[in-house]
């Protein structure tokens, strides 16, 4: 099954730039809205080797060097690109662009004139580790309570010394650095992990960030799912989230057909997350809550929560029952995807539901009247490593555009182009849910769907927060080791 590799980054997002998508930048109330691009400046001009993970299954390394400086991604599509960027392999597949931080390897510590360095071999340049730093991520009984992996001392109140007066290494590449600050304390440090601190492991440990695999509605030959019974033990739940990870949804099959089942399966993911709807929630299409999806009618591909600062992570759907009547097979559409045929069909679109936000509503219900904090564009990127991280897109919900008449017309074209990408059969994957399947999928990548159905239907399920989400993900498919370190240190 033809189905790509991504390593879910923003196209073209920190060759040059290295900064999010603009944002919408609040004015005081006399003032109208102007868009600008949050700049992050990046203090080097260092250069690495861009890596980009194909569309192929191998991933291919370009000997492509680049500047990371700060900077607007508009400031970077103005700029005149370099004819690898332009390869036909990266037009087709864009997202997995990203920069690959220097391997351990090709750096070492050194402790030289009252200071501990550690030294790019590649770049021959010594970079500073502050005593400061080096005591707040001291992991000793006195400093980190033990038990709570917290932090018990604060650098930051000026009463901690900070001053290196020693420096012990042991093996600059695998072994123990013990470091002497002037007051006595002695904090040990891994030489490796100092060395890793800023590698894209450690970084993308801390996100949970993985690899994942683009998909159309050719994944119907081999849709992700796991057996109820596995999903008990932690082979079966860690398989159930690298699936949803990865592809953005899973299949828990051959479960109980009972909400009992399905709360508790949620449960032992996370919290179930409570709204306006409830916590866990049952129910039939009878219009209990005034929302479309308490109908039979067709529903179009979408995320839910839009209105909501934060969209939930996970949701899950158990149909329980469906007599008397026929159809409501849903779909599910991978929002990233179909982001990636924007980019390559029209890069300006992608950039316009990337920068202008949107804002959304839940006010059916009486005496409930939720929006966001703040307008929030289609396609969001992360502040740090530009990944595209999340789709929002609720037509149904949508409230107000935030710009001007000008950019508003632009906003429409783009989303148009979108939509109908999202519409296409060819992207989306349609099936019949079943009594005991109870389908989990990725909230803020996933789009899902229904047709209209006759008769009655009982439905369960619920949603799971993201940061709960990814909790559990990351409990479940990281070692011990690399939870630490992605976790504790600074």
């Amino acid at each position: 099954m033809p189905v790509a590799n991504s390593m879910f980054r923003s196209p073209l997002w920190n060759h040059l730039g290295g900064t999010a998508a603009g944002k919408l930048q609040r004015l005081p109330s006399n003032a109208q809205p102007i868009f600008a691009a949050r700049k992050r400046f990046i203090p080097c001009n260092k250069r690495f080797n861009a890596t980009v993970a194909s569309s192929q299954p191998q991933r291919v390394d370009q000997d492509a060097p680049f500047d990371r400086r700060g900077g607007s991604l508009r400031a970077w599509q103005s700029t005149a690109m370099p004819d690898h960027f332009l390869s036909s392999d990266a037009l087709r597949h864009p997202l997995p662009k990203f920069e690959d931080l220097p391997s351990s390897s090709s750096r070492s510590l050194r402790y030289e004139g009252g200071e501990l360095k550690i030294h790019d071999e590649i770049e021959n340049r010594s970079i500073r580790i502050p005593g400061q730093w080096l005591r707040d991520n001291c992991a000793c009984s006195q400093c980190r309570n033990t038990d709570t992996a917290q932090r018990q001392i604060n650098v930051l109140k000026g009463d901690i010394n900070t001053t290196i007066s020693n420096v012990h290494l042991q093996d600059s590449q695998n072994g123990q650095v013990t470091v002497t600050f002037s007051d006595g304390h002695q904090s040990a440090y891994s030489a490796q992990a100092l060395l890793n601190r800023r590698s894209k492991d450690v970084t993308r440990g801390r996100t949970g960030v993985v690899p994942i695999k683009l998909w159309t509605a050719e994944i119907a030959s081999a849709r992700p799912a796991v057996q109820y019974t596995d999903v008990k033990d932690s082979t079966g739940m860690s398989e159930l989230l690298q699936n949803i990870r990865t592809f953005g949804f899973c299949v828990v099959e051959n479960m109980p057909a009972t909400p009992e089942a399905t709360e508790s399966l949620l449960n032992s993911i996370g919290p179930i997350r409570n709204t306006h709807y409830g916590g866990f929630y049952d129910f039939t299409s009878d219009l209990t809550m005034k929302d479309t999806a308490y109908t039979s009618e067709f529903l179009e591909p979408h995320t839910d929560n839009t209105y909501f600062t934060e969209p939930a992570g996970i949701q899950a759907l158990h149909m329980l029952s469906h007599t008397q009547g026929s159809g409501g097979e849903s779909s599910l559409t991978d929002g990233f995807n179909a982001a990636t045929q924007l980019f390559v069909e029209d890069r300006e679109a992608y950039l316009t539901l990337s920068e202008v936000g949107v804002y959304a509503h839940a006010s059916g219900n009486e005496g409930i009247l939720i929006q966001p904090s703040q307008a929030f564009p289609v396609l969001n990127h992360d502040s740090e490593e530009g990944f595209l991280n999340q789709i929002r897109w609720n037509n149904a919900d949508r409230a107000g555009i935030a710009a001007d008449f000008d950019v508003v017309e632009k906003w429409y074209a783009a989303a148009e182009k979108f939509d109908r990408l999202l519409s296409d059969k060819s992207n989306q994957y349609w099936f019949q849910l079943k009594p005991g399947q109870t389908l989990l999928f990725d909230n803020w990548r996933v789009l899902h769907g229904r047709n209209e159905f006759t008769g009655k239907r009982r439905m369960c399920g619920g949603y799971i927060s993201r940061d709960d989400f990814i909790s559990k993900y990351r409990v479940t498919n990281m070692s011990k080791e690399e939870l630490e370190v992605s976790t504790v240190s600074g």
